[in-house]
């Protein structure tokens, strides 16, 4: 039998493989950061879609509004766009910092 040879790990190979591991770990963070952010832009985009609906069906919406939901503002603007035709549009900021706009139009 050999008597200098190791039954398991050192502590250099042990190092080595939890370094490549921050290593991978630390490439994929940013990815998780963004990921992040989506998803509450998704959660924007559905406040701003409810914001819609009221501001076009259940409370008719003439000229501006601002609503203001934690660091979130919606502006809200109604206008008539032909006879009988209404054009309402939210328009917010997401969390990275892009102007978003969604907009929609109800018969009245």
């Amino acid at each position: 039998m050999c008597k200098k040879c190791s039954k398991g790990f050192l502590l250099v190979e042990s190092l080595l493989a939890l370094s490549l591991l921050g290593l991978t770990a630390a490439g994929f963070l940013p990815l998780l950061v963004q990921i992040a952010a989506e998803r509450r832009n998704l959660v924007l985009e559905e406040q701003a879609d409810q914001l819609l609906t009221v501001a076009m069906y259940e409370q008719p919406l003439v000229g501006e509004a601002v609503v203001v939901d934690g660091r979130t503002t919606f502006r809200l603007q109604g206008r008539e766009e032909g006879e009988r035709t209404w054009r309402v549009c939210v328009r917010w900021n997401d969390y990275v910092g892009r102007e978003r706009e969604r907009c929609g139009y109800s018969k009245r």
